[in-house]
């Protein structure tokens, strides 16, 4: 295969699972910035492991491997960094690939307890959100097929009392803010 034939297919590939890419580094970082260094590895490493894709699994699932193990790194990596400024990024704008429309606050609540989950829980909860099977998602983890459905039924449970406790939380905060509004 041509050097030029190579690019075509990897960015094909590329843009049928931006999808994926985008859900892993919002799972997986914390920041804008954070998200766009995180969908940069993520591409590069999908780049570097393009030559070595046998076909042996559908490309989605590759994707989905490379992207949860460059996140993971990539966590593990940043826990190792000390940082000692941390500057208001907000007034930074990202580019428009990266961001995706603004979600609902319920949404929001979702990938904040999302968030708290460990690094493999948070890739076995957002597979089957885009329709892979205990079976994909034993292949993509390597985890069994049975250890999966243990594990999401888990982590529906841990993220279900999560929100539950957000969501008394937020609305404890309210309650206060409005007292605090009428003194």
């Amino acid at each position: 295969m041509t050097e030029n034939r190579q690019k075509e297919l990897f960015l094909d590939i590329l843009e049928k699972n931006i999808g994926i890419i985008l859900k892993i580094s919002r799972a997986y970082a914390n920041s804008v910035h954070d998200k766009e260094d995180l969908i940069n590895d993520i591409t590069l490493e999908l780049w570097k492991s393009f030559g070595r894709f046998k076909g042996e699994s559908k490309i989605s699932t590759w994707v989905y491997r490379v992207a949860i193990n460059t996140s993971m790194n990539f966590n593990r990596k940043k826990k190792s960094d000390k940082l000692y400024f941390s500057p208001d990024l907000k007034q930074f704008e990202s580019p428009n690939w990266v961001t995706e429309p603004p979600d609902p606050s319920h949404s929001e609540i979702l990938y904040q307890c999302i968030d708290k989950l460990n690094q493999l829980n948070k890739a076995i909860i957002l597979l089957p959100l885009d329709g892979n099977s205990y079976d994909e998602i034993s292949e993509i983890t390597g985890i069994s097929k049975t250890n999966v459905g243990t594990r999401i039924s888990r982590i529906k449970e841990q993220i279900k009392n999560l929100v539950a406790s957000k969501i008394k939380q937020n609305g404890i905060n309210r309650i206060t803010e409005y007292m605090a509004g009428i003194r």
